[in-house]
Protein backbone atom coordinates (compact mmCIF):
# COMPACT_ATOMS: atom_id res chain seq x y z
CA UNK A 1 0.00 0.00 0.00
CA UNK A 2 3.02 2.55 0.93
CA UNK A 3 4.16 1.86 -2.95
CA UNK A 4 0.95 3.01 -4.31
CA UNK A 5 0.34 6.07 -1.82
CA UNK A 6 3.91 7.18 -3.18
CA UNK A 7 2.79 6.89 -6.64
CA UNK A 8 -0.88 9.05 -5.32
CA UNK A 9 1.60 11.58 -3.62
CA UNK A 10 3.93 12.19 -6.65
CA UNK A 11 0.79 12.18 -8.90
CA UNK A 12 -1.18 15.00 -6.59
CA UNK A 13 2.20 17.20 -7.03
CA UNK A 14 2.85 16.76 -10.91
CA UNK A 15 -0.58 15.78 -12.54
CA UNK A 16 -3.43 16.36 -10.73
CA UNK A 17 -2.67 20.03 -10.19
CA UNK A 18 -3.76 19.85 -14.19
CA UNK A 19 -7.32 19.26 -13.55
CA UNK A 20 -7.17 22.39 -10.67
CA UNK A 21 -11.28 24.15 -9.95
CA UNK A 22 -10.76 27.02 -8.10
CA UNK A 23 -7.27 26.53 -7.42
CA UNK A 24 -8.46 23.24 -5.28
CA UNK A 25 -7.05 20.18 -6.33
CA UNK A 26 -8.40 16.60 -4.91
CA UNK A 27 -5.98 15.22 -2.21
CA UNK A 28 -5.23 12.01 -3.39
CA UNK A 29 -3.28 11.05 -0.28
CA UNK A 30 -6.11 11.46 1.98
CA UNK A 31 -8.18 9.28 0.46
CA UNK A 32 -5.72 6.54 0.22
CA UNK A 33 -4.77 6.54 3.62
CA UNK A 34 -8.58 6.98 4.93
CA UNK A 35 -9.69 4.29 3.25
CA UNK A 36 -6.86 2.75 4.37
CA UNK A 37 -7.30 3.62 8.14
CA UNK A 38 -10.74 3.06 7.48
CA UNK A 39 -10.56 -0.44 6.90
CA UNK A 40 -7.48 -1.53 8.95
CA UNK A 41 -7.91 0.20 11.83
CA UNK A 42 -6.26 3.41 13.22
CA UNK A 43 -3.04 2.13 13.70
CA UNK A 44 -2.74 0.61 10.90
CA UNK A 45 -3.64 4.03 8.91
CA UNK A 46 -1.26 6.15 11.28
CA UNK A 47 1.61 3.67 9.87
CA UNK A 48 0.68 4.36 6.54
CA UNK A 49 -0.01 8.22 7.34
CA UNK A 50 3.33 9.30 8.38
CA UNK A 51 5.51 8.06 5.52
CA UNK A 52 2.55 9.25 3.27
CA UNK A 53 2.46 12.29 5.25
CA UNK A 54 6.49 12.81 4.79
CA UNK A 55 6.59 12.36 1.10
CA UNK A 56 4.13 15.24 1.12
CA UNK A 57 6.02 17.07 3.61
CA UNK A 58 9.39 16.41 1.33
CA UNK A 59 7.39 17.49 -1.84
CA UNK A 60 6.25 20.75 -0.60
CA UNK A 61 8.76 21.65 1.00
CA UNK A 62 7.31 21.86 4.20
CA UNK A 63 8.59 21.71 8.03
CA UNK A 64 6.56 18.70 9.05
CA UNK A 65 2.73 20.48 8.77
CA UNK A 66 1.50 17.34 6.29
CA UNK A 67 3.13 14.61 8.37
CA UNK A 68 1.24 15.90 11.47
CA UNK A 69 -2.11 16.35 9.78
CA UNK A 70 -2.33 13.28 7.75
CA UNK A 71 -1.03 11.52 10.68
CA UNK A 72 -4.06 12.63 13.20
CA UNK A 73 -6.66 12.53 10.12
CA UNK A 74 -5.60 8.45 10.02
CA UNK A 75 -5.80 7.96 13.51
CA UNK A 76 -9.29 9.98 13.92
CA UNK A 77 -10.46 7.72 10.54
CA UNK A 78 -9.19 4.46 12.05
CA UNK A 79 -11.68 5.58 15.23
CA UNK A 80 -14.57 6.61 13.37
CA UNK A 81 -14.20 3.29 11.26
CA UNK A 82 -15.83 1.23 14.26
CA UNK A 83 -19.10 3.12 14.49
CA UNK A 84 -19.44 3.27 10.59
CA UNK A 85 -20.18 0.53 7.66
CA UNK A 86 -16.56 0.88 5.81
CA UNK A 87 -18.02 -0.87 2.40
CA UNK A 88 -20.29 2.07 1.23
CA UNK A 89 -19.93 4.52 -0.80
CA UNK A 90 -21.59 7.36 0.31
CA UNK A 91 -20.27 7.46 4.40
CA UNK A 92 -16.17 6.54 3.08
CA UNK A 93 -16.32 9.38 0.83
CA UNK A 94 -17.56 12.53 3.11
CA UNK A 95 -15.39 11.09 5.74
CA UNK A 96 -12.70 11.26 3.00
CA UNK A 97 -13.72 15.22 2.52
CA UNK A 98 -14.28 15.77 6.23
CA UNK A 99 -10.59 14.56 6.70
CA UNK A 100 -9.53 17.28 4.13
CA UNK A 101 -10.73 20.53 5.77
CA UNK A 102 -9.45 18.07 9.14
CA UNK A 103 -5.80 18.06 7.46
CA UNK A 104 -5.87 21.49 6.38
CA UNK A 105 -6.69 22.97 9.06
CA UNK A 106 -4.05 20.99 11.23
CA UNK A 107 -1.84 21.95 8.45
CA UNK A 108 -2.28 25.80 8.84
CA UNK A 109 -2.31 25.56 12.05
CA UNK A 110 1.14 23.94 12.27
CA UNK A 111 2.26 27.01 9.61
CA UNK A 112 1.15 29.68 11.47
CA UNK A 113 3.01 28.06 14.41
CA UNK A 114 6.06 28.28 11.67
CA UNK A 115 5.18 32.15 11.61
CA UNK A 116 3.46 32.20 8.13
CA UNK A 117 1.15 35.01 7.92
CA UNK A 118 -2.18 34.96 8.77
CA UNK A 119 -3.72 37.35 6.07
CA UNK A 120 -5.15 34.89 3.44
CA UNK A 121 -7.29 32.84 6.09
CA UNK A 122 -10.36 33.69 4.36
CA UNK A 123 -9.12 32.22 1.13
CA UNK A 124 -7.47 29.32 2.73
CA UNK A 125 -10.97 28.08 3.69
CA UNK A 126 -12.71 28.91 0.38
CA UNK A 127 -9.78 26.62 -0.94
CA UNK A 128 -10.36 23.76 1.58
CA UNK A 129 -13.82 24.23 1.28
CA UNK A 130 -13.64 23.03 -2.53
CA UNK A 131 -10.82 20.71 -2.20
CA UNK A 132 -13.03 18.94 0.74
CA UNK A 133 -16.18 18.59 -2.03
CA UNK A 134 -13.66 17.63 -4.94
CA UNK A 135 -11.73 15.31 -2.38
CA UNK A 136 -15.09 13.81 -1.86
CA UNK A 137 -16.15 13.42 -4.96
CA UNK A 138 -13.07 11.62 -6.44
CA UNK A 139 -13.64 9.25 -3.80
CA UNK A 140 -17.21 8.50 -4.39
CA UNK A 141 -16.41 7.72 -8.11
CA UNK A 142 -13.31 5.90 -6.78
CA UNK A 143 -15.38 3.52 -4.86
CA UNK A 144 -18.22 3.28 -6.96
CA UNK A 145 -15.70 2.07 -9.84
CA UNK A 146 -13.80 0.03 -7.38
CA UNK A 147 -16.82 -1.86 -6.45
CA UNK A 148 -17.75 -2.56 -10.09
CA UNK A 149 -14.89 -3.96 -10.96
CA UNK A 150 -13.93 -5.97 -8.13
CA UNK A 151 -15.51 -8.98 -8.33
CA UNK A 152 -13.56 -11.22 -5.53
CA UNK A 153 -14.95 -9.32 -2.34
CA UNK A 154 -12.75 -9.57 0.37
CA UNK A 155 -12.40 -8.19 3.71
CA UNK A 156 -9.44 -7.01 5.88
CA UNK A 157 -9.22 -8.71 9.29
CA UNK A 158 -8.73 -6.68 12.23
CA UNK A 159 -6.27 -7.38 14.04
CA UNK A 160 -5.09 -6.28 18.00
Amino acid sequence: MLGWTALLALAQTTLVPLVAFRGAVPSLVTIAVVLYAVRTGARRGAMLAIPAGLLEDIFAGTGGAWTLGTTIVALLAGGISRRMFADGWFAPAVLCGLAVLLRDLLFWTVMRMEGFPAGFAVAHLHTSLWRALFTSLVAFVWLIVRGRLVVDKTTVERWG
